[in-house]
């Protein structure tokens, strides 16, 4: 049976127990959507960069952040890349504040939690996303602002950019749920709530770019939103 990502609060700084300095260091981090490499950290914060990758290398111990490797320009070597995993506290908070509210108005059957497919989560979904106000997202990459949205709600997203861009297409895998507490995983009701949201924020702020789909328990303990990029000229169905 396909298991669901891990509790998003194993990633919270509380969780970890990180010094002041990992901490600082984290903070610095986290001011790169895309993550950063030793020497821009250190260049931020004005420490050497064997200081710097030390303490990245802890917070890669700890699970606060993940390395990728990003290609070689030229002949050098291939740069690491550090990504932070945290979810934005704040965030969370607003954003499923928001949720509980308007499914309190909202939810009247029961019989529809263990529904995917239902209509009335979706909408949920959607009317969430229209009570959070949220700038314009759209730039020259209308990723970006997904995957950020994303990973500050708690969802520990990966994405492999080539792919998408190679196919116009790619799983964005979710490796974390705030949903998920202590043995209790989220109803299909509330899955379908967050494709609802998703739809929404495809629409409303990417300006139909990308089309995404969430794809639940979608294997190796992680869920995974479906993006699609919009041919030229054409909104994303």
């Amino acid at each position: 049976m396909p298991t669901s990502p891990r509790s998003s609060t194993e990633l919270f700084p509380e969780a970890l127990r990180l010094s002041p300095k990992q901490r600082e260091v984290l903070n610095t981090l986290q001011t790169f959507p895309q993550g950063a490499r030793a020497q821009d950290i250190a260049a931020a914060l004005g420490m050497h960069v064997n200081t710097a990758r030390g303490h990245l290398d802890e917070l890669l111990h700890v699970g606060a952040v993940r390395v990728i490797t990003a290609p070689a320009k030229g002949r050098g070597r291939p740069s690491l890349i550090f990504q932070v995993r945290i979810p934005d506290n704040r965030s969370i908070a607003e954003e499923y504040i928001a949720l509980i509210s308007l499914m309190a108005q909202m939810l009247a059957e029961k019989s529809e939690l263990e529904d995917f497919q239902s209509q009335q989560a979706r909408e949920i979904g959607r009317r969430w996303a229209q009570s959070v106000s949220s700038p314009h997202l759209v730039g020259q990459d209308p990723l970006e602002p997904v995957y950020r949205k994303m990973r500050d709600m708690g969802f520990d997203p990966t994405i492999n950019v080539s792919e998408l861009e190679a196919t116009g297409q790619a799983p964005m895998e979710l490796h974390a749920c705030p949903f998920v507490s202590s043995g209790v995983e989220p109803s299909p009701f509330i899955c379908a709530v967050h494709e609802g949201y998703l739809q929404e924020i495809a629409q409303r702020d990417l300006d139909g770019k990308l089309a995404l789909r969430l794809v639940p328990k979608s294997g190796n303990g992680t869920c995974h939103i479906q993006v699609a990029k919009a041919p030229a000229g054409e909104p994303a169905s």
